[in-house]
């Protein structure tokens, strides 16, 4: 009784949100191309503060996968990854991450191509949904209602063992001052055979400079089935090279609420760069983790590696 009860009202949600964008249709606008403007026309059209230009700025060249996702523009990486961990495993990936814009159809609806790990910065233990390996998501996302701070998005897909995953997603942006935004990001979800769950983030951005970004962000998830819902905080400071390429350090911590201690600290940086053209990527991100398995575990240190080589498809 309860497994079809969720069901019809996933079903119920999914058929509400693809009747909503009808009323909130708008005029098109003139188009732009497939893959819209490029990241310097996209930071000039929608940072209306330094700390918001900036940070656009930034994430766009990280590929922080909220900025593809959130992106006007069509937009695709195609990411290879390899990671070390001297406290776990080595691990080797190709993904596909991204959206495509489907303007003939209806401007708000779109190809969402993600892993469907929020927007977290850290990953968390004991959530398989989030922690399995598997193959990119495709899934179907519509933008309900959109302004200049705000957006509000349902998506629907389809999970490796053919379950349905759906999610509510709203978002809010508040600038304090030129060089201060605040950020306020909430989905809702569910997932067939697993249940509902939420995720929140909470982050702050300041400029330092025309280069330079200072960002907290803390987070927090719970779900049906976890052992304590999961929480998370880091703090970030990014620069901009002069001429081409980044680099980014952060310190963060993440635990179980079930539980005083704090699972894992870890600190690092990560170097990016263009290589040969402007749409290909390098990345190489090393630091330290400090962590134990469970409460009852002493902490253990070891240094962990990852090297990232990315194919920007479109804007970036």
């Amino acid at each position: 009784m309860v497994c079809a009860m969720r069901r019809s009202s996933a079903v119920l949600l999914s058929l509400w949100a693809f009747a909503s964008p009808l009323a909130l249709a708008q005029e098109n606008e003139e188009d732009s191309g497939f893959f819209g403007l490029g990241l310097l026309e996209r930071t000039q059209a929608f940072g209306t503060t330094q700390a918001d230009a900036l940070a656009r700025r930034l994430d766009s060249y990280f590929g922080v996968e909220r900025s593809d996702l959130e992106a006007a523009y069509s937009s695709l990486r195609l990411i290879t990854q390899g990671s070390w961990e001297q406290l776990d495993s080595t691990e080797f990936r190709v993904r596909l991450r991204g959206t495509l814009v489907l303007p003939r159809v209806n401007e708000r609806l779109r190809l969402v191509f993600s892993e469907d790990k929020g927007e977290g910065a850290t990953y968390y233990s004991q959530n398989d949904i989030v922690t399995e390996q598997q193959s990119t998501r495709v899934n179907l996302e519509v933008n309900l209602a959109e302004s200049a701070r705000s957006r509000f998005d349902f998506r629907v897909g389809l999970r490796s063992n053919l379950k349905l995953r759906s999610s509510l997603r709203y978002r809010y942006e508040q600038p304090f001052a030129d060089d201060y935004l605040g950020r306020l990001s909430q989905t809702v979800y569910f997932i067939d055979g697993t249940g509902y769950g939420s995720f929140t983030q909470l982050q702050f951005d300041k400029s330092l400079s025309e280069k330079s970004l200072l960002r907290w962000s803390t987070e927090f998830r719970a779900q049906e089935e976890l052992n304590g819902n999961e929480w998370s905080t880091a703090l970030q400071y990014s620069v901009l090279g002069e001429n081409t390429g980044a680099i980014s350090y952060f310190f963060r911590m993440n635990g179980v609420s079930n539980h005083s201690q704090v699972d894992r600290y870890q600190v690092g940086f990560r170097l990016r760069e263009n290589i040969y053209r402007p749409w290909l990527f390098w990345e190489f991100s090393p630091g330290v983790s400090t962590e134990k398995k469970t409460p009852q575990d002493s902490y253990e240190t070891g240094l962990f590696a990852i090297v990232r080589l990315e194919m920007a498809i479109g804007a970036y």
